[in-house]
Parts: C-alpha cells; structure tokens; sequence
C-alpha cells in the first residue's frame, strides 16, 4: 500500500531534497506542489527516479486561488485521501536590515507568504488528510522563530523571524484544536542548510557565530523527514530541530 505526500516548496532548496529522501522509497507517491510544473529540477528527479511514484501540480502562494485548485487538483490524484503535507514553501527577504529600516511592503509580503498563505494550504489540504491514514502536517519554520532565544540573534532577519513567530502561534494554537480529530501538526527548523536562502547570510554567520556549522540539502531532508515519521499524535504541537531535538517556544 503507497504513502501518499504532497510537499510544497518541492523544486528547490529544501522542499526539492525532502521529495527526492521520500522516492528512495519506491512506495511512496509524492505531489510537488509548485509554481513552475516544468522546473528542470523535478525533470531531473524523475529520470533519476523512473517508479512514477512523482506528480505535480501547480501551487503559487502569491496566488492563494492557486492553492485552493492545487488541493482539488491532488485529491483527485489521490484516490483515497492524503496521509502527510509537508510545507516547505517560504521566503527570505531584508536578512540583514534593521527594524528601524525594514520595508514595510516587503515585510507585508513576508508575513502573507510566511504566515497567511501557509494557513490556506492547511485549510485546502484538509480534506483529502482527514481521508488519509497518518493525517500528520509538517511545517518548516525556523529557529529564529523562537520567541525565547530571539535575544540571542539580535539583527537578524528581523522580519523573517516575525513572520515565522507568527507561523508557530497558528500552528500551536490551531494544532491542538486539529489533533482533536487525530491530526498531527509539527513545527520543524531544518538547521542552516546550503542552499540559496541559507547561504545569503554567510558571511554575517561566519563573522557573528563562527562555530555554526552548515548541513547538506540532503542531511536536513533526512532528519526532517525521520522527525515526521516519528512524530505521533501526543506530539502536536511540538517544535522540532531537524535532528529531532525540541526547540523552544
């Protein structure tokens, strides 16, 4: 019997690893939800993975009607109901600005990307969850999202951190109203990982926390994938570290 996942964000950076952790295993059907169906990474996955265990369908956060039709779009696919949605999908904008100087339409356009629109892909992909089997959601914040340790990174995607804070609330809040029907919401921090966004700010870690490591696309997938599979309904609403360590709120 397959493992049915859609994973948004899927074709780049760390949504792009999490699906291809997921086709190592032939019995696992993965729906990349994406802006571009074409991207020549998913093409790429496809050769290197030939069991047919990977569709698309397009997903564009800036246009939330998107969403609601990629939902529709899957559920027909699915054919007896979704059992994990992994939210990758996110932005990084003015990483390295001040509050006193942050653009107020950009950072408008970081909480709608980061903090509304992950609330209509919850709500669309509800449906087809409540029919699956594991009925568990992951959602990729970030450590900056932690309220206790913001002290400690002063200056730093000040936005992005707000905005991420603002994605722990709705899912702390509204996970535990969901694991009433037996739903599983996690919070996952993928660590520091060498991709494009991650990489932005490499010079300000490098000078600021010399001793921060970086981890791989495919070590991050890894872990973030084992924490999920882990995870189990006593467990919503946590929030996770990638190696599966707790963060805190």
């Amino acid at each position: 019997m397959r493992t049915t996942y859609v994973v948004t964000g899927a074709s780049r950076g760390i949504g792009l690893a999490i699906v291809e952790e997921l086709l190592k295993d032939e019995s696992n059907y993965v729906i990349a939800a994406v802006r571009d169906r074409s991207a020549q990474s998913l093409q790429d996955l496809r050769t290197k993975y030939p069991s047919g265990s990977l569709e698309s369908v397009h997903l564009d956060l800036d246009d939330l009607a998107s969403v609601r039709h990629a939902a529709v779009d899957a559920d027909d696919r699915l054919r007896g109901g979704l059992d994990y949605l992994i939210h990758c999908a996110g932005v990084s904008m003015q990483d390295l600005t001040p509050f006193e100087e942050v653009s107020l339409k950009l950072y408008e356009e970081q909480l709608r990307l980061n903090t509304v629109a992950p609330l209509e892909v919850i709500r669309s992909f509800l449906s087809p969850l409540r029919n699956g089997g594991a009925k568990k959601i992951l959602l990729l914040s970030s450590g900056l999202g932690s309220i206790q340790n913001a002290p400690n990174i002063p200056g730093y995607c000040e936005s992005y951190s707000v905005s991420k804070a603002g994605l722990n609330m709705m899912a702390r809040k509204w996970g535990a109203s969901l694991s009433k029907e037996g739903i599983t919401m996690i919070l996952v921090h993928p660590g520091w990982v060498d991709t494009d966004m991650g990489n932005a700010t490499k010079e300000w870690m490098a000078k600021h926390f010399p001793d921060f490591k970086q981890i791989s696309g495919a070590q991050s997938a890894t872990g973030c994938v084992n924490v999920l599979r882990e995870a189990k309904l006593e467990d919503a609403v946590s929030f996770y570290n990638w190696d599966g360590s707790r963060l805190p709120w």
